[in-house]
């Protein structure tokens, strides 16, 4: 009888298969097997037990697990190796739910790299599965139903539009959109820097006059910026303090999943969601160690090699292994992202997977290498006083002396660090009471510039310091957002934007607890003690429901639905938008038979629109199909006959005699025209629908 192994890619499970050789098995989950129903009393997660009712909701999964089970019968050991985190262990707590296997008696396996060494070491110390890892899976799993069954038809009726409501999605929408507004708020100012140009050897360097005000306060005087630049070449500048020192820059760790999403993004210019989905092709294939890690420090075993390898390329290696503190929240299961072989220069079965590798690679090289040093000048000028103002000035100047790490790897963002303006401005070597003489004077014209838009990158910067969801979430969020139409990205960074939609759900779920980012933060702290014991779910799940629930009730009735604006007619109304007109938003009142359709005033209902003038059928049609009244078959001015609902339900061509295709005059607007519909011909009368805005 052979052994089972079971995992979550086929990738992996051919890649394993081959490495384990005869006696072994190797099947894959394709994922989770099971989740929560999608329709039914059972899809929701309620007190007072809340349970979660799983499914196996596919065929194509149905197949998987009988695979898996006739496999299991027949198999003379089951080793579940799904990811080790704690999405893996949930996954493997469900493949022994579907085999019957009891937690305490699993052999769960765990490794960090898919390498031979690394599984067969694994195999030989199995494990039962982890069940407080399995519960902090679950009460996340239950708090994202939760919020979105709950909050979601509530959150689509206040906007009249189907939308959904996401635990950890809103908070990072709400970033998007402050962001946004704040931008839209921005008042610039104007300001100016004055600069004294300095002769030298290696040519001309730049001081900056000291305009003395407090932080978040701008030099306004144009007159005295000219003035002062215009006498800067008659003016004596005698150095006040002179500097001249090596400063050294240490070379970043080596990635975690949210820095090889922010860097991976800006180096290759993809989104997250790729950057995810190659780093998972690498490490199935057994190119890199597991790609979702809160670590930034490597292992002993990694450190030896990355350093061997350096050696090997004749590059410098640092003396003692460096180290790296990690976040206070970070979950440091697992070393660092690095190649499981750095000897190995390409790896990966298309260009974006073999971009990341060499980032990956040269990275986790770089982190063992020495520091890059700059010798760094620096100088203040006094230039006595100038129209009762110190005329004080600053230079700073850089020049890379020793590239230490730098020799390999290149930041993707050392654009903006400082360092290349300062090694663009030479400063000279200067000793203190030393005379100069500007050669010219220059005033910069500035504008404080808006808060720029967020990247994906910045995004997830933006998440991880505010402790919104986990590294390994990341990708998944900024998904759903543009799933969802919530948020567009524009222009060639290219720049987040939230959508009309996106900041009406920003606005709507403002009451609840869950938009905010503390809240989010707390959350995740609160399944970290589930993890580790120190926290029951059920006093989670209970807290949170209640504050939710109370949440909803507070929220006023009227405010989930529009009366209607007409006198006298009683019913509600919601916006609706022309399918053949995008854009176009008109009104639809639930009494139909009282009034024609209402026009769209600002986003609130109007008046209706002007009935046109009655027109006698020709003859009797039909019955209309939703209020059993006979149509009016009439002709339209190209000769084309069609039949019309008395009671307005709708219009049809006529087929033969029959109803044909639904089609549904505009309201009167520009000309009065309308619109024809074109649905297929089914054979049967076709019913009006109209989709929300």
């Amino acid at each position: 009888m052979s052994k089972l192994l079971i995992v979550e890619s086929p990738k992996k499970a051919s890649h394993i298969r081959h490495m384990l050789g005869s006696g072994w098995d190797v099947k894959a989950t394709l994922g989770h097997i099971r989740d929560l129903p999608l329709t039914g009393e059972s899809a929701y997660v309620r007190p007072p037990d809340f349970a979660m009712r799983y499914e196996i909701l596919d065929t194509k999964h149905k197949e998987i697990v009988a695979g898996l089970r006739a496999a299991a019968k027949s198999a003379e050991a089951v080793y579940v190796a799904t990811d080790p985190d704690r999405e893996g262990e949930g996954i493997a707590w469900h493949v022994c739910q579907v085999l019957k296997i009891p937690p305490k008696e699993a052999r769960r396996v765990s490794y960090q790299e898919v390498t031979e060494t690394a599984i067969r070491k694994a195999i030989q110390s199995p494990r039962p599965v982890n069940m407080r890892l399995v519960a902090a899976q679950e009460a996340r799993r239950a708090l994202d139903r939760i919020v979105g069954w709950e909050v979601s038809p509530v959150l689509s009726r206040l906007l009249d539009a189907k939308a959904s409501a996401g635990r950890v999605q809103t908070p990072a929408l709400g970033l998007i959109v402050e962001r946004e507004r704040a931008i839209k708020a921005f008042k610039p100012t104007a300001y100016f820097q004055i600069i004294a140009h300095l002769p030298g050897d290696k040519g001309y360097w730049r001081a900056t006059w000291q305009d003395g005000l407090p932080d978040g306060q701008y030099f306004q005087d144009r007159g005295f910026a000219e003035a002062l630049a215009q006498v800067l070449p008659s003016m004596s500048l005698t150095v006040k303090q002179a500097d001249s020192k090596p400063v050294r820059r240490a070379p970043p760790p080596p990635f975690t999943t949210s820095t090889l999403q922010m860097d991976g993004s800006r180096a290759l210019r993809c989104g997250a969601e790729d950057i995810m989905k190659a780093a998972q092709a690498l490490f199935e294939a057994g190119a890199i160690t597991y790609h979702r890690t809160d670590s930034p420090n490597l292992s002993e075993e990694g450190e030896t090699m990355l350093r061997k390898t350096l050696a090997a390329m004749n590059l410098p290696v640092v003396e003692k292994a460096r180290r790296w503190k990690a976040k206070g929240d970070a979950q440091e299961a697992h070393e660092a992202i690095r190649p499981t072989k750095s000897s190995q220069e390409n790896a990966g079965d298309d260009a974006m997977q073999q971009a990341l590798y060499q980032l990956i690679r040269k990275r986790a090289l770089a982190s063992q290498m020495p520091d890059a040093v700059y010798q760094q000048t620096s100088c203040t000028l006094d230039g006595g006083t100038f129209q009762n103002r110190p005329a004080i000035f600053k230079a700073v100047g850089s020049v890379l002396t020793d590239q230490g790490w730098k020799r390999l790897y290149q930041e993707s963002d050392d654009e903006d660090s400082g360092t290349e303006n300062e090694a663009a401005n030479p400063v000279p070597k200067l000793q203190a009471g030393q005379g100069l003489q500007a050669g010219r004077g220059e005033v910069l014209n500035k504008t404080t510039k808006a808060p720029p838009r967020y990247t994906e990158a910045t995004l997830i910067k933006a998440l991880e310091d505010h402790g919104v969801g986990r590294p390994s979430t990341y990708a998944s969020i900024i998904k759903t957002l543009y799933k969802r139409d919530y948020m567009k990205r524009k222009g060639k960074a290219p720049a987040l934007y939230p959508t009309e939609l996106g900041e009406s759900v920003v606005d709507a779920l403002l009451p609840f607890d869950f938009a905010a980012v503390d809240y989010t933060r707390e959350i995740e702290e609160s399944l970290d003690k589930i993890t580790e014991g120190s926290m029951n779910p059920r006093v989670l799940l209970e807290k949170s429901y209640r504050d939710l629930r109370k949440t909803l009730d507070e929220i006023p009735q009227d405010e989930r639905n529009i009366s209607c604006p007409v006198d006298g007619c009683g019913g509600t109304v919601r916006r609706m938008e022309s399918k053949r007109q995008k854009g176009r938003y008109f009104w639809a009142c639930s009494n139909r038979d009282a009034h024609a359709l209402l026009q769209d005033d600002d986003g609130k209902p109007g008046v209706p629109f002007a009935e046109r003038a009655p027109q006698s059928p020709e003859s009797e049609g039909p019955v209309c199909p939703d209020c059993g009244t006979p149509t009016g078959k009439f002709t339209t001015g190209n000769g084309h006959g069609y039949f019309r609902c008395p009671k307005g339900h709708g219009s049809w061509w006529d087929d033969n005699g029959a109803l044909g295709k639904a089609w549904e005059p505009m309201p009167a607007g520009k000309g009065g025209k309308s619109v024809k519909k074109t649905p297929e011909k089914t054979g049967k009368p076709a019913t009006r629908k109209r989709r929300s805005a």
